[in-house]
């Protein structure tokens, strides 16, 4: 975009916004993973896959090695494919931070003159054995009584490798693969390197990939996008992370037909209705043909003749839009950002640790609820009877998004209440000498009079859609103080680079759940006049009911195994100890809320709304 009034640029995301405050229309990127590439905001949502070639995570299957997966070429074979090694190498690799025996005796054959000789050459994956099998990457045959070896090609050896099993305990060396040489038939020769190891591990404690993986490593064997491989991949689909179908505030379909008659058309514009239900839209239409403006097709062959051609892309890919926060956009609001004050200091880090004690982890528990209850208060698709499918052909499908969308973000509150414990102890065992010890934040917490914090429980209804759009809506009050924490964690030394990771994901969910109320609003939006078809007349429960008694004891059994899970999680982080523990109690907690949600979902059939914080009245919950 160039730099005048009507054409800049400017970030939503107030993490985006605070990492250069001088520099409002051109802020510097905030490091760590953009919400696009969120498996539930791209293509792969759809077609898992296309964010990343999956492959590319078995090249480094084991430590210290980094391999390639070359198939046949034009020719034929050439003793070449198969799984070839690329190089060795344990620096910067964080398996060799561990001191598990195996690890140290892997390192020691990679550093000395085993992988000395790894160095010199090209090698090939030979074979590789687990549980006492073996399976060599190549097919064997005979010819002229001598035994033929021919490799492998590049996905076979994939398809092998991918199929090695990790063991649970860390500890445990269980996988040990041979590397050979070939001569010029492609033949094995020499003798062969036995390394003994562990399968790694592609994702941490907290879901992330490790750092061994280098920057465009995942997409390095993708497609060139600015090709005619950009409009029509073998699957129909560009291999890379761009918009698909897209939300653009057009018409709605039926306005085409009052056009063709002559009828007036009512005005709509975002700016008077900010909850203006928006149409999907192919990214890839042409802008020249009205039609395509109306709605995406749902096929390859309904979609094709208002798309642009492979050729055509070459003329016109500058004519595609930005797409902004899953909606097409040209400009942005107009209005400066605020400037910050070169004088005025940060928080400090004991300040840091209240917010999130006090503050933070407590919103993210009440939150959670919230939307919990909110999900209950909607009808489920079975409940549809064939009379109302009959007079609304998509009420059961239009039920069955909404309550996937709130339980989703209701989930999303759960785990950010999770990252904001974690960022406590972590920060807690970085500096006890000016922080109270940790304690588990599992509960609402009293003193707060603001609408973020509010105990009410209230039913789906389009106002109280509204409301939760506010609460998460970009540069918000809750948007702004994780912006203020990522800032932060960024700027000063001497944090774990994980918890600024942690604080980031969360300030970009919040982007998430704001546009995913919003789809609720606008899925419901056609309901608004008959709430009796997708809510269920649910009403909040007397505490004393001896009907909800069942349900709070779930919850308060949920709420101790948290606490117990975090506590030992923050004592495995702090002194190493085993995880098993700690994983065990995190697992009985998820186990007691599937439970809780049954019975939720059996009390709103019969209109009861559980009171969530009853137990919590008077104090906090942690």
């Amino acid at each position: 975009m160039t730099d005048t009034p009507d054409r800049k640029i400017r970030p939503l995301n107030m993490a985006a916004r605070q990492a250069e405050p001088d520099l409002p229309a051109y802020p510097e990127p905030v490091l760590g993973n953009s919400v696009a590439t969120l498996m539930d905001s791209g293509v792969g949502n759809c077609f898992p896959g296309l964010e990343f070639d999956l492959r590319q995570l078995d090249v480094r299957f084991f430590p210290g090695l980094v391999f390639a997966f070359p198939g046949v070429t034009p020719d034929g074979p050439d003793g070449t494919q198969g799984a070839q090694l690329v190089y060795a190498d344990t620096t910067g690799d964080p398996v060799f931070d561990e001191a598990w025996p195996w690890v140290q005796d892997l390192a020691q054959k990679l550093n000395g003159p085993e992988g000395s000789a790894l160095g010199s050459g090209q090698w090939y994956l030979h074979y590789v054995e687990q549980k006492g099998r073996r399976i060599e990457l190549y097919d064997i045959s005979v010819w002229q009584n001598a035994l033929l070896y021919t490799p492998y090609e590049g996905e076979i050896a994939w398809w092998i490798i991918r199929l090695i099993e990790r063991s649970a305990d860390p500890a445990e060396a269980d996988l040990a693969i041979a590397l050979t040489q070939r001569d010029p038939q492609g033949q094995p020769m020499g003798v062969p390197v036995v390394l003994t190891g562990k399968r790694r591990a592609y994702l941490d404690g907290e879901g992330m990939i490790p750092d061994v993986y280098h920057p465009g490593e995942l997409t390095a064997s993708m497609c060139s996008p600015w090709t005619h491989d950009f409009r029509d991949c073998a699957c129909q689909y560009w291999a890379s992370n761009h918009p698909d179908v897209v939300l653009g505030e057009v018409p709605d379909p039926n306005d085409r037909g009052r056009m063709q008659s002559g009828q007036e058309i009512p005005d709509r514009t975002s700016e008077t209705d900010p909850l203006q239900p928006v149409s999907f839209l192919d990214w890839m239409r042409r802008r020249t043909d009205p039609a395509a403006d109306v709605q995406a097709a749902t096929t390859i062959d309904g979609a094709r003749p208002y798309r642009y051609d492979p050729y055509e892309i070459n003329l016109h890919w500058q004519e595609l839009d930005f797409v902004l926060q899953g909606q097409e956009a040209n400009v942005t609001p107009d209005g400066e950002l605020p400037a910050a004050d070169p004088d005025v200091a940060g928080p400090s880090l004991p300040a840091i640790c209240a917010d999130l004690r006090d503050n933070l982890g407590p919103l993210e528990f009440i939150l959670a609820l919230r939307y919990l209850y909110a999900t209950f208060s909607i009808r489920a698709p079975e409940e549809v009877t064939a009379a109302e499918a009959a007079a609304w052909p998509g009420l059961a499908d239009d039920l069955r998004a909404a309550r996937q969308i709130l339980l989703s973000v209701a989930i999303s509150e759960m785990t950010h209440l999770r990252w904001v414990n974690q960022m406590l102890w972590s920060l807690t065992a970085l500096r006890p000498d000016v922080l109270p010890a940790y304690r588990p934040v599992v509960g609402p917490t009293s003193g707060h009079a603001d609408p973020e914090h509010s105990l009410s429980l209230d039913p789906a209804t389009p106002g109280i859609i509204e409301q939760f759009v506010a609460l998460e809506r970009p540069g918000g009050d809750i948007d702004t103080e994780y912006a203020q924490l990522v800032k932060h964690l960024r700027e000063e030394d001497g944090y774990p680079p994980g918890l600024f990771q942690l604080a980031v994901r969360i300030d970009s969910d919040g982007l998430q759940h704001y546009h995913k109320f919003r789809d609720v609003h606008a899925i419901l939006a056609p309901y608004s006049e008959l709430e009796h078809l997708y809510l269920r007349g649910v009403t909040l429960a007397d505490p004393s009911d001896a009907a909800v008694a069942p349900a709070l004891k779930l919850l308060e059994a949920a709420v101790a195994a948290l606490q117990d899970g975090y506590r030992a999680e923050a004592e495995t982080a702090r002194s190493n100890a085993d995880r098993a523990a700690s994983e065990a109690l995190i697992v009985e907690a998820r186990d007691i809320m599937h439970l809780l949600w049954e019975k939720g979902e059996e009390l709103a059939k019969q209109r009861i709304g559980i009171p969530f914080f009853a137990p919590f009245r008077g104090g906090c919950g942690g």
